[in-house]
């Protein structure tokens, strides 16, 4: 996984169409740059694919499932211990939240 807050440039190839969309929008001021758009764009859709994943595997969850993760939470919580994987999910959350506010001008 790369640096929080550091900048991978790479090369991406988009129809006509798209790229003069894009650029209407630059135009309108609803964005600074195609590279703005397209940062929001990546994000917004990183965030809705994070999102349906976790909306999949709650639909699986039963509810002694539920009971169970609950109390393996607690205990690790108790014992100090904390999952890596819960952390990073909520920290890429909180990245796609700041970096979507950012880019849309939101305040917040």
């Amino acid at each position: 996984m790369g640096e929080t807050g550091t900048d991978h440039p790479i090369s991406v190839r988009l129809p006509g169409y798209v790229v003069e969309k894009i650029d209407e929008l630059v135009r309108e001021k609803e964005f600074r740059s195609r590279s703005d758009f397209i940062k929001f764009a990546v994000t917004m859709a990183l965030g809705q694919i994070m999102m349906e994943k976790a909306r999949k595997r709650a639909k699986k969850l039963t509810l002694e499932d539920l009971k169970r993760e609950a109390e393996e939470a607690w205990e690790k919580l108790k014992r100090g211990e904390f999952e890596e994987e819960g952390s990073e999910v909520l920290k890429a959350l909180r990245e796609i939240n700041e970096e979507t506010k950012r880019l849309t001008g939101a305040e917040g």
